[in-house]
């Protein structure tokens, strides 16, 4: 069979080099391809890129923290508005500052 038809190539024997292929052709002894992609193996690869892999190693942080106590986040607030509570600056400073190493 001369696949370059379209670019005039002269086929020189195509034919005979076909019929004389080995057993080790991908064609199937039969000459039916699709007989041939039934023994072929395929295996699907799937890469993520950093970010993605970032993004779900946040997804996963998230899933394990706590829930939101909604009755301790509203004593807190009446607490902060009321000027009860009271704020232990040092120890806040010292939370922002690891805070801001681990993003590091």
């Amino acid at each position: 069979m001369n696949i370059n038809k379209l670019t005039g190539a002269i086929d020189t024997g195509s034919r005979a080099s076909a019929k004389t292929a080995d057993a080790t052709s991908p064609m199937s002894a039969k000459g039916d391809p699709a007989s041939s992609t039934q023994n072929a193996s395929y295996s699907d690869q799937v890469k993520l890129s950093a970010s993605s892999k970032s993004i779900q190693q946040v997804e996963a942080e998230i899933s394990a923290m706590p829930e939101v106590n909604d009755a301790t986040v509203d004593r807190i607030r009446a607490a902060i508005d009321s000027g009860e509570y009271k704020i232990d600056y040092e120890k806040l400073a010292g939370k922002m500052l690891d805070f801001e190493g681990r993003l590091n």
